[in-house]
């Protein structure tokens, strides 16, 4: 059962790294159309309340924000892995990620911080977790406990690190 878990997160994890190179691509030849996508992904933001950082915003605001952000998130990617939509999601997140990352270089006109390149590859990692620990319960039914609330642990500590890890950049 552990090989078959291995399975399911090793295929996510090399699918996300093929979306990650079609962004890639994708942001070397359309600098400005990915500069787009990511400025219209803002107004998202904006429909949950969650307003880019400034100077001088509250320590709870922004803790409340990251946690439940990141926890929706991760929960929204747990959700998918259980309705067997690992794959696609993986690939549309290795596209997104790489995007975003790189088009930050272009509105504030500096290289990517290691921070945020190390923030990133965790977050990347804990979901592409979640995806796989839902698509193996949902293939399994809960046969083997130990596993899935092995990854579950797993995903809270990296998820917790993540928050914390981001918040001490922060302030």
């Amino acid at each position: 059962m552990l090989k078959q878990y291995f399975q399911i997160f090793i295929k996510s994890l090399l699918i996300l790294l093929a979306g990650a190179t079609l962004g890639f691509i994708f942001f070397y030849f359309l600098k400005d159309t990915s500069v787009f996508i990511i400025d219209k992904f803002r107004i998202l933001q904006g429909v949950f309340g969650i307003r880019q950082y400034q100077e001088g915003m509250s320590f709870n605001y922004v803790f409340l924000a990251i946690l439940f952000g990141n926890l929706l998130s991760t929960l929204g990617y747990f959700t998918l892995g259980f309705l067997k939509a690992s794959l696609p999601i993986s690939f549309i997140t290795g596209v997104f990620m790489v995007i975003f990352l790189f088009t930050g270089t272009i509105r504030h006109g500096t290289s990517i911080p290691m921070e945020v390149i190390l923030l990133s590859s965790i977050e990347i990692f804990y979901r592409v977790l979640a995806l796989a620990t839902g698509e193996y319960i949902s293939r399994n039914k809960l046969k083997n406990k130990a596993i899935p609330i092995t990854s579950i642990i797993i995903i809270f500590i990296m998820f917790i690190s993540a928050v914390f890890y981001e918040l001490y950049q922060i302030f």
